[in-house]
């Protein structure tokens, strides 16, 4: 389930892969998360408080988004395990400054801005295309609504949206931000794109700050930016991947 790039360890809960079989996912993916927590935390891993925000998701202790009957929608919610991952590293990290790149309909940043909701601090700043793009990726026929309409009004105030392309966009707003505690890729997981949002994003996170990424097992960029940039990094085998802005130590 979990891939440590230092290929150090592998996850091993024999107990909870079991129950996993079984149809109980959450005890495998809770340790997944708190191994993942501790690869790229390291001395500043807190288990107390990681238990307590396992709580929190545990409960469904969450902002409700806002709900359509024309579809059940699906994503990063924190149901799901990189829904999981997302909530739990937002609310450990407890970014000032966070940018996402793909919105859609704003699943993953309506769970994103719960966690700041939740830490009491911080801002997101979403690029996303303009509307068609949620019709195409989700494939929703006569479904026209624009992105990021899932986030109710009361998560809004820690939310900048823009719309456009990452490529004109995402230089100029790190350019304004100077820099950021958390990226999140999601939008075109085309390698070419993969890179280029990875690269010119680096500089601007401080130090300890990570890089989250949807879909990383859909080509190498991912695996090539963390190799290059010497970063600890954890993959989930089923979907994405994090690093953090810090060198091996010698």
């Amino acid at each position: 389930m979990l891939i440590h790039y230092s290929k150090a360890s592998f996850l091993d809960h024999p107990v909870s892969m079991m129950k996993f079989l079984l149809g109980e996912k959450e005890s495998l993916h809770e340790k997944i998360l708190l191994r993942s927590a501790k690869i790229l935390l390291k001395e500043k891993f807190n288990r107390d408080e990681a238990n307590r925000i396992l709580r929190e998701i545990r409960n469904g202790d969450f902002v409700k988004m806002n709900e359509s009957r024309e579809m059940t929608l699906s994503g990063n919610k924190p149901g799901h395990l990189f829904g999981k991952f997302i909530y739990f590293f937002v609310r450990i990290v407890k970014p000032e400054v966070m940018i996402e790149t793909g919105v859609a309909h704003g699943v993953s940043s309506w769970t994103i801005l719960n966690a700041l909701h939740k830490n009491q601090k911080g801002k997101l700043y979403s690029i996303d295309l303009p509307n068609l793009d949620t019709k195409k990726v989700f494939n929703v026929e006569n479904f026209n609504r624009q992105p990021g309409w899932v986030v109710p009004e009361l998560l809004r105030s820690r939310w900048e949206l823009q719309l456009g392309k990452s490529s004109e966009l995402l230089p100029a707003l790190l350019k304004r931000l100077g820099s950021i505690d958390i990226f999140f890729h999601d939008s075109d997981h085309s390698y070419e794109n993969m890179k280029f949002e990875f690269g010119v994003t680096y500089d601007f996170i401080r130090e300890g700050g990570l890089v989250l990424s949807d879909d990383v097992h859909k080509n190498a960029a991912f695996g090539e930016f963390v190799e290059e940039k010497k970063m600890r990094a954890v993959q989930l085998l089923s979907k994405g991947g994090a690093a953090v802005k810090e060198k091996w130590p010698k």
